[in-house]
């Protein structure tokens, strides 16, 4: 007998799966519960009952049977106690699916669901499998600018539910409606408790645990920005919340009375990082009477506290204790440490530090998607299969991979899909081959199993070299949003890396426009990943255009009169696709998210225009302006850049 073709690539991978010979017609098979089902169980039912009807327009028969009929085709489905583990025996005459507990069924069923081809038919086959971490998730920003609309935060949760992950967190430092402090989140479109309400429990319903997320200590700048708790301030940059005032806790009492009792999790994410100025202002003193770090210790105390008196579980993120490692044994051993860093080269086993001192961590890898016009995917992919692998060898409980927002939020939504995609395969099951990957990545998202998004993925996610390097972010969106006045990254580039670039782009470019029948599942998608090209190449000829422009501002005598024409004619085109880009912009935004916080985000976008037209007047009066000197890119340089450009004018 010839030995069965393999099964389709599934995402994530299961651990082990054996083919065998023939199909199972699914659509004539009824889906057989235990007498007196769970909610779980009958969901499951319902979810591949739903799958089959959308392939094949017949609706497989739910039924309670306390054993199957004899003879009969059906698919049974069961489920123990807890676990996310889970069976799938499938055959010619029927299929059997068996979760450890409710969301082991559930993701059987995914399984199930993956394998059905267009006919609804199942390949027979064996599955045994089970997640390597206990919990898998999403960290989503939701504070730097850009809320996400309702139905886009179900749509996430319906996500994590076709890749198995079973944690979403929505990141808030003041976008949330407080009725006893309104200012805080006043024109920011915040999420409001019903919103939290009803999205919590769609997810929970799905196997999805929304676990709180409130920053409690560093990133307070918006709240401290404003007249009623400004003077909570540790010092004058309004940055960290200071813990040396009573009025601090009061504060961070009634945000959490009102915050933490719209989600069922015991878990609560209080944040507590990069409180940059802490100890340097008004809790100096406190910090000489307790050493280096006590402050932070007490301050984290204080909080779980806080959140004990709502049933909650602390998490913090990891960065201000690996600072401080002679007091790890000081942390309450009920804490959980969420470490973090996003560049691919890094020290990862440093998490054996929180095992050694008996500490719960989670690992928190990034998509590599802000500060940059599309992913960096070649770093968020070693960034999370690292940081996964010394997850399991030092005993992390959880992977995590964080979406951030930073300076404005332009990165948009469908560009990070892969990078989910990537942290739920190597949550679950590590790392799978790429080519299986990719197909099985295009097939559960958009439909296509050519595998061929996924490879535009990550030849668009590989162009961010002009020649030179950015830390956490990617050179062309430094380049994007510079301006011709000071030119900080514009007189980084050379020549040749740009011309690399743009010939790597333009074949992009095409290969989008050839695969649109790729993402017919998700046109919205299509459509972010076009702009991210548009905006790449953009950035390309505007960075060529510059070096003209500095040429000539350095010597004035080596363009003539026309070129000097042609020059700014390239400059005035320039200014008008920036307009024309930022439109795009806020047309995709607003596909995903609420009209608030673009007004942030796309004030970045005049600024450069009115720099292209003043350098384009330059040119025609022939009055070059006097240029700054190269700048060293330091990290310290980059960040006053990220701050700068974002600003209120």
């Amino acid at each position: 007998m010839p030995t069965p073709p393999s099964l389709p690539p599934l995402l994530p991978a299961p651990r082990r799966s054996v083919r065998h010979p023939g199909r199972l017609p699914l659509r004539d098979a009824p889906i057989v519960l235990p007498p007196a089902p769970s909610d779980a169980a009958l969901a499951a039912a319902y979810a591949l009952s739903d799958s089959v009807a959308e392939r094949t327009g017949t609706r497989p028969p739910l039924e309670a049977q306390t054993q199957p009929i004899p003879g009969s085709a059906c698919v049974t489905l069961r489920h123990g106690e807890s676990g996310d583990g889970y069976t799938l025996r499938v055959r010619p005459d029927g299929a059997s699916l068996e979760g450890e507990g409710p969301a082991g069924l559930r993701y059987a069923v995914e399984t199930l669901v993956q394998l059905l081809d267009a006919r609804g038919r199942a390949p027979a086959c064996d599955v045994d499998d089970a997640p390597s971490f206990a919990r898998r998730g999403i960290l989503l920003d939701v504070s730097r600018a850009k809320v996400p609309t309702w139905e886009t935060l179900f749509r996430v949760v319906d996500l994590c539910v076709r890749l198995k992950l079973n944690v979403l967190m929505l990141y808030v430092e003041h976008t949330f409606e407080f009725r006893r402090h309104p200012e805080i989140g006043r024109g920011t479109a915040p999420l409001c408790a019903e919103t939290l309400l009803a999205l919590d429990a769609y997810a929970r319903d799905r196997h999805v645990e929304l676990v709180p997320c409130l920053q409690s200590l560093g990133h307070m700048e918006r709240v401290l920005s404003l007249p009623a708790y400004r003077h909570l301030a540790e010092t004058d940059r309004g940055w960290t919340i200071s813990p040396a005032f009573p009025e601090t806790y009061q504060l961070l009492g009634e945000l959490y009375d009102e915050f933490l009792p719209n989600f069922r999790s015991p878990l609560f994410n209080a944040n507590c990082d990069e409180p940059f100025d802490l100890a340097a202002g008004h809790s100096a003193a406190r910090s000489s009477e307790l050493g280096p770090g006590g402050v932070y210790l007490e301050h984290v105390k204080r909080v779980q506290e806080l959140a004990a008196a709502h049933g909650k579980r602390t998490l913090i993120w990891g960065d201000v204790v690996h600072r401080h490692p002679e007091r790890l044994e000081e942390l309450d051993p009920n804490l959980v440490l969420l470490d973090w860093w996003y560049e691919a080269d890094f020290t990862y086993d440093r998490v054996e530090a929180f095992a050694r001192a008996g500490l719960e961590f989670w690992v928190c890898p990034g998509t590599s998607s802000w500060n940059s016009l599309f992913p960096r995917i070649e770093n968020s992919d070693l960034n999370i299969a690292r940081y996964a692998e010394a997850g399991r060898k030092h005993g992390a409980t959880g992977l995590l991979v964080t979406d951030w927002g930073d300076h404005g939020h332009y990165n948009l939504l469908g560009n990070s899909w892969l990078g989910y995609a990537l942290a739920a395969q190597h949550a679950w099951s590590g790392a799978a081959d790429p080519k299986r990957f990719d197909r099985a990545f295009g097939r559960l998202l958009f439909g296509d199993a050519s595998g061929r998004a996924g490879r535009i993925y990550r030849r668009l996610g590989a162009i961010h070299d002009p020649g030179f390097r950015a830390f956490n972010g990617s050179p062309l969106m430094f380049l994007f949003f510079d301006d011709l006045e000071r030119g900080l990254f514009l007189q980084h580039t050379k020549p040749r890396a740009l011309a690399r670039c743009q010939r790597q782009l333009l074949r992009v470019r095409q290969l989008l426009d050839e695969s649109r029948d790729a993402f017919e599942a998700d046109a919205t998608t299509w459509e972010e990943l076009v702009y991210a090209a548009d905006a790449s190449l953009y950035t390309v000829r505007k960075s060529e255009a510059a070096q003209e422009y500095f040429a000539w501002c350095r010597a004035p005598a080596t363009l003539t009169a026309r070129q000097r024409r042609n020059l700014a004619e390239r400059l005035e085109r320039l200014a008008d696709e920036q307009t024309a880009l930022a439109k795009r912009l806020r047309r995709l935004w607003l596909a995903r998210s609420e009209p608030e916080g673009f007004e942030h985000t796309g004030r970045r976008f005049p600024r450069l225009r009115r720099s292209l037209r003043r350098a384009a007047r330059s040119l025609r009066a022939n009055r070059p302006p006097e240029l700054p000197e190269r700048e060293p890119l330091d990290l310290q340089t980059m960040f006053r850049w990220l701050r700068a450009s974002t600003a209120t004018p």
